[in-house]
């Protein structure tokens, strides 16, 4: 059964019309194609179609003979909901893209299932039970190489924490090396998420000098749509190593204005991971 013939039956049984079906994802008239088979729906317009209409993914993959293209799109598209997941701090929709992959025919389903366990593991707080070999294959699998690609740094960026300070300085170091220079928009997103993962671990490590070099990095990428949000993590990390060189109450003061812009444009978890952050930093020099 093809996608859109698929589509067509579920709508069906949810008693839509296209126009409710669809929503604003896409245009009525391209969905109509889609339904006929006559256009292809991308694998990111499809997974918010079905989340839309509370279609259980796993369910309707399963219902589906791919093809390979499809199927490698789908793959990276299910990489890009895991790293979504992961910074909403979904767990419901970490452990249904889990029951996805499961039920799938993915040619990298052990990769995959070993991306969503890492990122289940480090949102719940029990990265003690992934196994030995699961943590082998996190730390050896992706940095053999001497140069990095964007489908390295970003499960870097995702699994750093498995590393030990050390080796994640280098990494980081070098990875921004690499890409300092790299126009392409999403890379320079990555970059800048590696430089804050890393940031924040030299302040839980006391490394202070450190994480002024990694700020000072940071600034070398400019700031564009995109990049606004990581602006805005680094800020709060900036202020927080002014406020540990010189505890001055301007500098919690611009982490709560940063704080409160998160939790005003509907970012509420994450406001509150940060939130914390503050609070157990200023009370430590406190």
């Amino acid at each position: 059964m093809t996608i859109g013939n698929l589509l067509k039956e579920y709508r069906i049984k949810a008693g839509k019309t296209q126009r409710s079906w669809i929503g604003e994802i896409i245009s009525p008239s391209f969905y109509s194609k889609v339904e006929k088979g006559l256009s292809r729906i991308s694998a990111e317009d499809l997974i918010e179609l079905l989340r839309r209409n509370h279609v259980n993914l796993a369910s309707f993959f399963d219902e589906i003979d791919y093809q390979t293209k499809s199927n490698d799109a789908l793959e990276k598209e299910i990489i890009n909901q895991i790293t979504d997941s992961y910074y909403d701090c979904d767990l419901k929709h970490l452990k249904e893209i889990k029951r996805t992959i499961i039920n799938s025919t993915f040619a990298d389903k052990d990769e995959l299932l070993l991306r969503v366990d890492s990122v289940l593991a480090i949102i719940e707080q029990t990265t003690e039970k992934l196994s030995a070999k699961e943590k082998s294959e996190l730390k050896s699998k992706f940095f053999n190489a001497e140069n990095f690609d964007r489908d390295t740094i970003t499960i870097f960026l995702n699994f750093m924490y498995f590393y030990d300070f050390g080796s994640d300085l280098v990494i980081t170091k070098k990875i921004f090396r690499q890409f300092k220079n790299s126009n392409a928009e999403d890379t320079q997103f990555i970059v800048l998420g590696i430089l804050i993962n890393m940031i924040e671990m030299c302040i839980s490590e006391n490394k202070y000098t450190d994480a002024w070099e990694l700020i000072e990095m940071s600034k070398q990428v400019p700031t564009k749509p995109i990049t606004c949000f990581s602006k805005m993590f680094l800020l709060i990390l900036e202020n927080l190593l002014n406020y540990h060189d010189e505890p001055k109450q301007i500098y919690i003061d611009n982490c709560q204005k940063e704080v409160e812009q998160l939790s005003l444009i509907g970012m509420t978890e994450l406001s509150k991971n940060w939130q914390r952050m503050v609070d157990e930093n200023t009370k430590m020099t406190n």
